[in-house]
């Protein structure tokens, strides 16, 4: 199981239902005069950082006038702040340290143009294409799988009772399973019928809008979601069900 987390990106700790703020970069860890250091590869250019004129290649060495030695120095900050915020770091870039100020912004829903991949971007709402079981929809889930998957795909069989399994688990705890497939109804209701009864909601996406915008590529492919609709992971192939139940109730105690 292929499971791609954004460890990286520099969002926030927790996300709450409204808007919020963030500087807007990804990096990598790294030390700077014996202490920590944040490795900037990638600006958002609706953020902060990219006004302030944060570059790729530019290390965060200070946070409100103080040596980075814990990432708590910068979460507890924007964890209590508000977009329009400003908080003092400094950077540096070729043998230099730099003080700069960066407005906080809010983070936006889709950041795919920075970390060229769907984790950590808002999933879209989805549409009233439930074609089985949309009156188990939970108004709030702790945590949401969404199975691309297809009737006449091997792999995508071999998941369905795993996901079956888990959902029967831990659905009642918050858990909801969407499985979404573009076939045409007729094809889509007779699989529900004759072969595999989901218990879980089934939702048709008729026009691949959903595959193209998060490059869905193969099938089966699973998304982990957050409370708030944020993508954790993003994997394809035939999940391993302890793994998976373990990275399902990690997401949902969050």
């Amino acid at each position: 199981m292929n499971i791609r987390f954004i460890a990286s990106l520099f969002a926030l700790c927790t996300i709450p239902a409204f808007a919020v703020p963030w500087l807007g970069v990804t990096f990598k860890k790294t030390t700077f005069e014996n202490h920590l250091a944040l490795d900037v590869k990638g600006v958002h250019p609706g953020s902060g950082c990219f006004t302030a004129g944060v570059v790729a290649g530019d290390k965060i060495v200070g946070v409100e006038g103080k040596p980075l030695n814990d990432m708590s120095q910068l979460t507890s900050f924007i964890g209590s702040s508000k977009a329009g915020a400003t908080m003092k770091i400094e950077i540096e870039r070729g043998g230099k340290k730099i003080p700069l100020k960066v407005k906080l912004t809010d983070r936006p829903d889709d950041i795919s143009s920075l970390t060229g991949s769907a984790i950590g971007s808002k999933m879209a709402e989805l549409g009233k294409n439930f074609y089985q079981n949309a009156d188990k929809r939970k108004a709030k889930p702790k945590a949401t799988l969404l199975d691309f998957w297809a009737t006449w795909c091997g792999p995508c069989r071999k998941t369905l009772p795993i996901l079956e399994s888990i959902y029967a688990k831990l659905g009642n705890q918050g858990l909801e399973i969407i499985g979404i497939a573009d076939e045409d109804l007729g094809t889509l209701n007779a699989f529900y019928e004759r072969q595999h009864r989901s218990p879980y909601p089934l939702y048709r996406d008729a026009t691949k809008e959903l595959w193209r915008r998060y490059g869905i590529r193969s099938v089966p492919t699973l998304m982990l979601l957050d409370s708030e609709g944020y993508i954790k992971g993003v994997w394809s192939g035939v999940p391993n069900q302890k793994a998976l139940e373990q990275i399902v109730q990690e997401t949902m105690a969050q």
